[in-house]
């Protein structure tokens, strides 16, 4: 069977019961702000973990951090925020992180952008061993070339991508079947959620994180083209906790949870 996760979305006590009643790993959500109390959510996650039997990722900080910046104190700060979530993945047996690039479309070439995304990866992965596999999500990125080069020229196997199919629906100029189809096996993780894509509704946000069969992207199309192009990656259920058993249940009937 498929390696399924789902995201706590900083609602541990939740996610756990479903995790457990339908045998799924996690995805650690509640330290992607640094500001909270550490120390705390350390102690209640070390307390929860042991009794969900499937495997354990960590989501990073991102907000206003830029990889790829040519300012030195963003960069700096973003070292420091995905030092900082090495370490809490590490104390808690995490064998991904999720990360954002931060790259905004139009605001840098893309060729020195790239280059400095490596620069910064080569620096980050000196000290570090291979027990966990940094995930580039997609977010605001308008097609996968940016993240193609990024990987290809960092060419470490630590450092993979995370399809966001949610935000690759409602922010981008691609496909979602086109950025499988063009990022292959580079892939080593899915977040999973659906949407109604671009709807230019003032006011509203179009990443809506719907249940995976309530909005316009044909769910059982994309799973099916995922198992063909990177069959060995990770799906991580993103949906909003209102449509996290109705997303497993989609799931089970598909066959690909027992």
């Amino acid at each position: 069977m498929k390696e399924i996760r789902l995201c706590d979305n900083g609602q541990i006590d939740l996610t756990e019961k479903l995790c457990i009643k339908n045998e799924l790993g996690i995805e650690i959500q509640a330290f992607h702000d640094p500001y909270c109390d550490k120390d705390k959510l350390l102690i209640e996650y070390k307390n929860v973990l042991p009794n969900i039997n499937g495997g354990r990722s960590l989501h990073a900080p991102f907000w206003e951090l830029n990889l790829g910046t040519k300012m030195k104190g963003i960069r700096e700060e973003t070292m420091k925020m995905f030092n900082y979530a090495y370490d809490i993945a590490k104390e808690l047996d995490c064998t991904e992180i999720v990360v954002h690039n931060g790259y905004i479309p139009g605001t840098s070439w893309i060729n020195g952008w790239v280059n400095r995304s490596v620069e910064f990866w080569k620096e980050f992965f000196y000290d570090k061993d291979d027990s966990i596999i940094m995930c580039i999500e997609n977010q605001f990125e308008e097609d996968s070339e940016i993240m193609m080069m990024e990987i290809d020229q960092v060419n470490d196997p630590r450092l993979k991508i995370c399809l966001d199919i949610g935000h690759a629906h409602c922010n981008s100029k691609m496909s979602v079947e086109d950025w499988i189809k063009s990022l292959g096996n580079r892939i080593h993780y899915f977040h999973l959620h659906n949407n109604h894509g671009k709807q230019d509704i003032k006011g509203h946000n179009n990443d809506e994180h719907l249940g995976l069969n309530d909005g316009t992207i044909d769910m059982e199309k994309i799973l099916s083209l995922a198992e063909e192009c990177c069959k060995d990656a990770i799906w991580n259920i993103e949906t909003g906790t209102d449509y996290f058993e109705d997303s497993i249940d989609y799931l089970r009937k598909l066959g690909y949870i027992k």
